[in-house]
């Protein structure tokens, strides 16, 4: 019975719950050594960098990150024109630049009733004119005044060089020398239009003026044609 009482003593001295490090208990243990974590991956294939290359024709973007690649494919192969290669931000967008561009049923349409669609997918509004549309979004929906869908292209003025502008002023200039020596060659007349000269009338005869012409009496020619014939 004693036996009993002195190990239930002995359990309840040492159950007392957590213990920490400087406890007599872990006098003559060790210390607990300081270990990390380590991974070793031994799939060397998976760390190699394989880049992406983009397949649409006459692009050459190639990216090392599978996210950098989807980003420039959606912004700029995703919604894109087939007819001019314009590119779109959004399918709704692609839409009404298809509708409004290459659609020639779509012109038609417009001169007789509310075809113009609004920039905003959700609104289902139709408007007369592109204008009528740009102000109901910059109103309604708060987009920016500058804010354009259909942005046309500014033509290219060619600007002359100024070697062809100068060659083309000498070209213009005179020599005043070679104009004082006898009769020029070409006449620069602006005011009076080259023309033809007047046609008088070409003489297939000559003329004599001093000559006095005769009268011809038809009669008598008349009369001497009879009298050649047979009878």
């Amino acid at each position: 019975m004693e036996d009993v009482d002195y190990f239930v003593d002995k359990l309840k001295s040492y159950g007392v719950g957590r213990r920490k490090l400087d406890d007599i208990l872990f006098v003559n243990d060790k210390p607990p050594p300081r270990l990390g974590v380590y991974d070793f991956d031994e799939e060397n294939y998976c760390h190699e960098v394989i880049q992406s290359i983009c397949n649409i024709p006459g692009c050459t973007y190639t990216s090392e990150s599978l996210l950098e690649f989807e980003n420039h494919y959606n912004s700029c192969h995703r919604y894109s024109c087939a007819e001019c290669k314009k590119v779109l931000p959004s399918p709704h967008f692609l839409d009404l630049h298809i509708q409004e561009t290459h659609d020639s049923f779509f012109a038609v349409l417009a001169e007789r009733k509310p075809s113009y669609c609004c920039y905003i997918e959700e609104c289902k509004l139709k408007f007369n004119t592109g204008e009528e549309r740009n102000q109901h979004c910059v109103k309604e929906h708060k987009l920016p005044k500058e804010f354009r869908f259909e942005t046309k292209p500014k033509g290219k003025t060619k600007k002359k060089s100024k070697a062809n502008k100068s060659t083309d002023e000498a070209a213009m200039d005179l020599d005043p020398a070679s104009t004082s020596e006898g009769k020029s060659k070409f006449l620069f007349n602006n005011s009076k239009l080259k023309t033809f000269a007047k046609y008088t009338g070409r003489k297939f005869t000559k003329s004599d003026d001093k000559k006095s012409s005769k009268d011809v009496n038809m009669d008598a020619v008349m009369t001497d044609l009879k009298e050649s014939l047979p009878e």
